[in-house]
């Protein structure tokens, strides 16, 4: 399981790169908040993936990816990092 402090990196970049270029307040970003109070949909959710992947050099399969909440997003962006660093 990443820990916290990743997490915590993940998501302040998440929210660097996610503001202008997405339709959400990036202020509501917070591993609790679920997406589709955020304003979230499939379609953002995927963009935000791509932006996760060019930002991190990392890929994330989005056939299957079952997500409801930020800290479900930060999840799979925390584990493949981690995965792609050999732990």
């Amino acid at each position: 399981m990443p820990s916290a402090l990743l997490q915590s990196d993940v998501l302040m970049r998440l929210k660097q790169i996610a503001h202008g270029k997405l339709p959400v307040d990036v202020a509501r970003l917070s591993p609790e908040a679920r997406l589709s109070d955020i304003g979230l949909d499939s379609f953002s959710l995927i963009e935000l993936v791509f932006l996760a992947e060019e930002e991190f050099g990392i890929r994330i399969p989005v056939e299957g990816l079952s997500v409801t909440t930020v800290g479900d997003v930060l999840d799979a962006i925390s584990s493949r990092i981690v995965r792609s660093q050999g732990f």
